[in-house]
């Protein structure tokens, strides 16, 4: 039987998130607030292997979270936690245990959100993950099945597609309409031809499309630079489907420095002070962006030798917060990788925990793309365009 939301957390919640808020406002570097998004890696064991990710390899028992760690998170930091997102840098479906995970999250009163490859065959599963209310972004970068297969490490678009359908099909049997479901794009070379097929899937199933740079080193010949004109014919393409179609197509992030919008991007950022991700050993961060192997650098304790609020509290998150609370140019070398969000960064879900932040919301429209420049004939990359972004909906 699967649980049902337990109301007597609400007030619990509710009076961490104003204090919360109100923390971050007053860009406080000890906070008196908890964690209101818990970022929880299940598994660092995956059932792909795509290119721009990682390897693959056989599937390790030792790369799991234990239940004794997932219970410690659970009781000290789920009463008043909003969010909980049950991912990593592994695919979190393919545990068998991982509905146990969800009920007891759900449970405590939490909303579960998932990131997943959608790779796993268990219509029952993702059927049960609707009715558990459980926000679903599906990893999706490609819409044909070989270009599918070649970018996400083998798996099989009409698997992927037909438990879409199913998810689609719980929620609207449900009547619970299909708000959050998420096609999820790690904007890639090979696939920029087919953005436009990627709306297409997001009218056929009624849900809407985030679009992601794709992170490679400078010189990588997959990076995007290198393809300045064909992104820029693909983004035009795909501005005028989305309008034909009524899809709702996100910029999480600029698809090109030159093009980045600093109104947009140019904000405190608000995970120092209201995101927490534990890994599956036990160490701990502040963002969801920095996780796995690239990220271990920015790993600030281990729930395995210190209590969770000498880490919360401790020196390294002070200084986290007191160099994001002075703006970007103060970011250290510590924390270097933060500096390329606040010019490229716009929004992923910040809205859901700080409201006003809905206002950095950038939706793509034909207007946008007069901005999206492709390299000059003689080879030079044109400057930053000046061009304001309306705010989402105008």
């Amino acid at each position: 039987m699967e649980p049902e939301r337990d109301p007597r957390f609400d007030d619990l919640k509710l009076a961490n998130r104003d204090r919360n808020i109100a923390e971050f406002e007053e860009r406080a570097t000890v906070l008196s607030s908890l964690p209101r998004v818990l970022f929880l890696e299940l598994t660092e064991n995956c059932n792909l292997s795509c290119a721009m990710c990682r390897s693959g390899g056989p599937f390790d028992r030792s790369r799991n979270m234990s239940m004794e760690l997932f219970d410690q998170v659970a009781e000290k930091l789920f009463p008043t936690a909003e969010i909980v997102d049950l991912r990593g840098w592994g695919e979190s479906t393919i545990l068998k245990r991982f509905p146990d995970f969800v009920d007891r999250a759900v449970g405590y009163g939490c909303r579960v959100r998932l990131v997943t490859n959608l790779s796993v065959t268990n219509e029952r599963m993702w059927r049960r993950m609707v009715r558990q209310g459980v926000s679903i972004t599906v990893s999706l970068d490609a819409a044909t099945a070989e270009t599918f297969a070649a970018l996400r490490g083998g798996a099989r678009l009409d698997a992927v597609l037909r438990n879409l359908e199913a998810i689609v099909d719980e929620s609207a049997r449900l009547g619970t309409g299909t708000d959050t479901i998420v096609l999820n794009v790690v904007v890639q070379s090979p696939a920029l031809a087919e953005l436009t097929d990627i709306v297409a899937l997001g009218e056929r199933f009624g849900v809407r499309v985030n679009l992601n740079v794709v992170s490679l080193e400078p010189d990588d010949p997959g990076n995007l630079r290198f393809h300045r004109a064909t992104l820029s014919d693909a983004l035009h393409d795909t501005a005028a489907a989305a309008a034909a179609s009524g899809v709702e197509v996100q910029l999480n992030t600029a698809l090109d420095p030159d093009w980045a919008d600093p109104s947009r991007a140019d904000k405190t950022c608000t995970h120092p002070w209201m995101y927490f991700y534990v890994n599956h050993r036990g160490q701990t961060g502040f963002c969801d962006h920095l996780i796995g192997a690239p990220g271990t650098r920015y790993l600030i304790g281990d729930l395995r030798r210190t209590g969770f609020g000498e880490i919360w509290n401790g020196s390294r998150y002070q200084r986290l917060r007191a160099e994001h609370a002075s703006g970007a140019e103060r970011i250290s070398d510590d924390f270097e990788e933060c500096r390329w969000c606040y010019h490229n960064r716009y929004t992923d879900f910040d809205e859901q925990t700080y409201p006003p932040y809905a206002q950095h919301r950038v939706l793509l429209n034909p207007a946008h793309c007069a901005a999206f420049l492709p390299a000059r004939s003689d080879g030079e990359v044109p400057g930053p365009s000046r061009r304001q972004l309306p705010l989402a909906g105008e």
